[in-house]
């Protein structure tokens, strides 16, 4: 590995692990980002990205990137600068995953006598937090249900799918369960997409590079519920597992369809994070060292005044941690 030392005044570096601590979008017209970011032994140094080398990426404060073929600048020993070049490429370090997950866009509750309000706002809710899984180039939405209300106009079901040629333009797979609206409407859209990777999460779930796993449970009762998880089975070699549901969970609520700790009899699996749909409003909370987090919606339909809603969540996941971050969706 390189460091910022190897750096040479107008040469190119081979490759550079770096972890951002700043990162400003440029005014400039031919400059895009100014980043400020350190090495792995702890040196810091700018990185220059330009417009001309089209590098789509949105940085992010406090992640590290692996960069390749980028041209040095020195002039002393402390002003060092790697700019982009045209064969300039990023990649995540090696087993990092990052999703992004959402809930509750309800496309169509607008149509609802009481709930009517400014045309396909769900709908472009939910196209917007495609764009965000764009913009930070995640590994895949997972989504957790009620992406339809009742009776959607056939108008609001094809902007969705717009929403989903988003994704499958830029390579990003789409998993998801079921809550308790629009389940007929959102098996028919399902079905019905092709330009899409789209799949079910149930208990065989799916794993991402071979470091975190992602269980699904749909909206059900206890009984139900139990019978799902009593069958995960979790790769020995895997030791990061996400639970995706639509139910209110005990904790953090005072009561829940899913208790934690009937969970965990049941399933024999510790999960690191449960994410669920359900609540329109996000909700966080632990049992032992889980964290419990209710997704909120997409657009602003929580019936809570002050309400945390509009809400994606990036789920960054490494070796060490797994830990999420709040997007408003706008």
């Amino acid at each position: 590995m390189r460091y910022r030392d190897d750096i040479v005044d107008g040469e190119r570096l081979d490759e550079i692990s770096v972890t951002v601590f700043e990162a400003e979008k440029s005014p400039n017209s031919s400059l895009a980002w100014i980043l400020s970011v350190k090495d792995d032994a702890g040196q810091e140094f700018e990185v220059k990205i330009w417009h001309t080398h089209d590098v789509d990426m949105w940085w992010r404060e406090g992640q590290r990137y692996l960069l390749r073929d980028g041209r040095g600048t020195r002039r002393s020993a402390s002003d060092i600068l790697l700019h982009s070049t045209a064969d300039f490429t990023v990649h995540r370090p090696e087993g990092v995953v990052d999703l992004l997950a959402i809930g509750d866009s309800h496309i169509g509750r607008e149509n609802r006598p009481k709930d009517s309000g400014d045309p396909f706002h769900t709908t472009r809710q939910f196209v917007a937090a495609m764009g965000y899984a764009v913009r930070y180039d995640v590994d895949a939405v997972i989504y957790a249900g009620d992406l339809f209300d009742e009776g959607p106009s056939v108008e609001e079901i094809a902007i969705a799918e717009i929403g989903l040629d988003i994704l499958g333009k830029n390579g990003i797979p789409f998993y998801f369960v079921y809550g308790n609206h629009g389940v007929d409407t959102a098996k028919e859209f399902y079905d019905g997409i092709e330009s899409t990777d789209i799949s079910y999460i149930g208990p065989k779930g799916v794993s991402f590079k071979g470091s975190v796993e992602v269980f699904g449970v749909d909206n059900g009762s206890k009984e139900d519920i139990s019978s799902v998880v009593s069958d995960f089975v979790s790769s020995p070699e895997i030791d990061r597992q996400i639970l995706v549901t639509h139910n209110e969970i005990k904790p953090p609520r005072k009561t829940g369809v899913i208790t934690v700790e009937t969970l965990y009899a049941l399933s024999q699996i510790q999960f690191d994070y449960i994410l669920s749909g359900h609540l329109h409003d996000a909700e966080s909370g632990t049992y032992c060292e889980t964290e419990i987090q209710y997704l909120g919606s997409t657009a602003d339909i929580s019936a809570n005044k002050n309400a945390t809603d509009q809400s994606a969540w990036l789920i960054h996941i490494t070796s060490d941690d797994i830990n999420s971050s709040r997007l408003k969706v706008s």
